[in-house]
This record gives C-alpha cells, sequence and structure tokens, in this order.
C-alpha cells in the first residue's frame, strides 16, 4: 500500500503493551544484537512482533508500528536500552523535569558511540510480520543528550552530536532495510529547544534515501500526569511531588511552543499529541492557521486519548477529525493516539485502535474517498 494515495492515514505512536510473555523473560534481556535462524531470542522476538502487528492489523492500521518492545516498562523503551547501546554507564541523579524525576540519568564518562545494533532487528521482524507499510521509532536526541550526566564532554553540543552521529548510523541500516517510515520522539522539545536542537536531529537523519523522516512530540505520558515545569516541590535531583502541583501548573503550551520553530528541521511527517485528551479550545492549533503546515510536510495529530481507559466511539474521533480538518487540508493530515498506549492493558488498547480507524473511514467517506 502506498500511504501517499491513503486520505488521512492512521498509526499508532510509540510504546504498546508487549505480550506478557515476552515481558516476563525476554524483554528484561534484550540487547539488539543480531541471532542466527534458530536462535530461541530471535524467534521470541519475531513472534511478539507479530503479535503487536496483529493487533495493528485486525483494527485496520495504514502504517504499521514497531511497538517499542526491547523492554519491559517504558523508561528501558524510551531511555535505559539506547545507554547501554550507547555505552553509557547506567546510574545518575533523577531528571529535572517533574513527571520523568522518578527517573534517573545515565552518566556519559567515555565517547558516546553506537556499540551494538539499536532497532534494526525490531525493523526486520516488523518487516517479516506485515507488507503494509512500516514504521521504527527511536527517542530523539534532545531527549537522550539532556537525560545524561555527562563526565566525558567539555559541553552539550558535542555530547548531542556525537549520540546523533550514533543514532544515524543505525538509522542508514533500518534505512537500507526499506522501512517505510523513521520516527524520532524529540518529547522535550516543548519545554524548550536546545542551541543544537534542529542541528543534532537533522545530522541524526542525514542521509536517509528511502524512509520518510516523523517527528513526534507530545506533552508527557509517562506515568499519566501531564508536562509541566519544575516548581518548588524538589531540588535538583530530588523527585517532585506531583500530589502538590499547582492546579495551574505551568506549563509548556500546547503547539504553540513547537510551530513554527519545528519546521526547520528535516522533517517529512510531523506528528503531535494533538487532540485525543485535549479540547480543541486547548491545543494551540489555531497557531496553524498563522504558521501553516509546510507544503512539502503531513501534519498528524492524535485523537485518542492515550490516558484514559474510555474506548472512544468512531463518531467521537470523526469529530475530532473534522476539528482538525478546520486547521489542516485533508491531503496533509494523518491521525494517530496521542502518545504510545503502553499505560493501559492490551484489550482497551485494541478497542482504542479500532475506533481510530473507523472514525477515519467515516470522515473519508464524506470527503468522497472511501
Amino acid at each position: 500500500m502506498n500511504t501517499n494515495k491513503v486520505l488521512i492515514p492512521t498509526s499508532m505512536v510509540g510504546n504498546y503493551p508487549n505480550p506478557r510473555w515476552w515481558d516476563a523473560t525476554f524483554a528484561r534481556h534484550f540487547k539488539g544484537d543480531r541471532q542466527p535462524p534458530d536462535a530461541l531470542f530471535r524467534e521470541a522476538l519475531e513472534d511478539a512482533t507479530a503479535a503487536l502487528v496483529t493487533d495493528q492489523l485486525k483494527a485496520g492500521l495504514d502504517i504499521i508500528a514497531d511497538g517499542r518492545l526491547h523492554g519491559d516498562n517504558y523508561a528501558d523503551q524510551a531511555l535505559y536500552y539506547y545507554f547501554d547501546r550507547l555505552g553509557y554507564d547506567l546510574s545518575g541523579k533523577h531528571l529535572g523535569f517533574p513527571i520523568y524525576s522518578r527517573l534517573h540519568s545515565a552518566t556519559a564518562t567515555q565517547e558516546i558511540k553506537r556499540r551494538g545494533q539499536i532497532m534494526v532487528e525490531q525493523a526486520r521482524a516488523l518487516k517479516r510480520a506485515t507488507d503494509k507499510p512500516v514504521k521504527v521509532q527511536y527517542t530523539g536526541v534532545q531527549v537522550l543528550a539532556q537525560c545524561t550526566n555527562d563526565l566525558h564532554y567539555s559541553n552539550s553540543r558535542d555530547r548531542a552530536m556525537d549520540i546523533a552521529k550514533a543514532i544515524n548510523e543505525d538509522i542508514l541500516e533500518v534505512d537500507a532495510l526499506g522501512v517505510d517510515y523513521i520516527q524520532l520522539d524529540e518529547f522535550t522539545w516543548p519545554y524548550f529547544y536546545e542551541d543544537w536542537a534542529i542541528e543534532a536531529f537533522n545530522r541524526a537523519v542525514a542521509g536517509v534515501k528511502h524512509a520518510k523522516i516523523v517527528c513526534h512530540i507530545c506533552w508527557g505520558n509517562w506515568g499519566g500526569t501531564p508536562a509541566y515545569y519544575p516548581d518548588e516541590t524538589a531540588s535538583a535531583g530530588e523527585v517532585f511531588d506531583l500530589t502538590l502541583r499547582a492546579q495551574n501548573a505551568k506549563k509548556p503550551n500546547p503547539t504553540s511552543s513547537v510551530v513554527p520553530k519545528s519546521y526547520q528541521a528535516n522533517i517529512d511527517v510531523f506528528n503531535i499529541e494533538g487532540i485525543g485528551r485535549l479540547p480543541v479550545e486547548d491545543s494551540g492549533l489555531d497557531i496553524l492557521k498563522e504558521h501553516p503546515v509546510p507544503k512539502n510536510m503531513m501534519l498528524w495529530a492524535g485523537v485518542i486519548d492515550v490516558k484514559s481507559t474510555v474506548c472512544e466511539t468512531a463518531e467521537q474521533v470523526a469529530a475530532k477529525i473534522r476539528q482538525l480538518l478546520t486547521v489542516v487540508p485533508a491531503e496533509q493530515l494523518g491521525v494517530t493516539t496521542d502518545c504510545g498506549l503502553i499505560l493501559l492493558q492490551r484489550y482497551i488498547c485494541q478497542d482504542k485502535l479500532h475506533a481510530l480507524v473507523e472514525g477515519a473511514k467515516i470522515v473519508r467517506k464524506e470527503l468522497g474517498a472511501a
């Protein structure tokens, strides 16, 4: 399927609940290394990937994602798996962003470089499991750089550019496999852009020949509490007390915190959290009228709330898509989950993916493109 011909393509974002048998053993020891055809780990990876793919195929998604199954928890999937492959010491103080402060940094004591495959084997397994277009996802360069306790580099730019170089080596191998979409999650961009943020992102995706580049940005997912700025409930290196946050805690402005700055990056698809959880009047999407999505770029926006166990109806999803069409032309629009579904039970996720697809079908039919 050529997704360029699909009006309002559908896809899921980020972490998906793994099969529990995979989490019970294999996820805890998966390193990303290539295994021979008869290896237990290779068979397990292919079978677990096939299970995640099956959920997406049964729902009817247009683009099939890897689901980030290389860990049995969010933190390993998003951070520590990468740090291990980049040669870090996996110890450090608590992170400085309130909703992530229960997580710890990792320490760089030597040159950061790729010390083994990161997403290559997951990409192979994904391609094996489906003939539909596929998407492989990486944690973004700024995220990894900011979560580093740096005892090696003299400045943050050098650290970030070495991370970008390492990620790029892996991305080029994944691209050579014929993957259709490669996604980087830059979920700290809404807080602020480091002065090297765009340069490092572009370095990470340099030389990609086949895949379209997706940049995903959300307003905070881990643990369920939306993102907000540091406050007086913790000092540097301490855990913020989420129960004492202000009722109107200062937080990044949705959409306007990343538009139009993100347009400077070499992105084919700009994927934002959108309006799955937030009502459209709080989403900041009106800024797209002032700063339209560039003609050479797609906007994929979330229309499924990943923080709620309540399954959306197809009509509710369709209503959200109609709202998106007031700021983005249909030919430039795609719809996704707000972020990863990992906080929810898998059977709930299956229903939410089904709602995403059925809602898109309603709107396509209205537009005469069923």
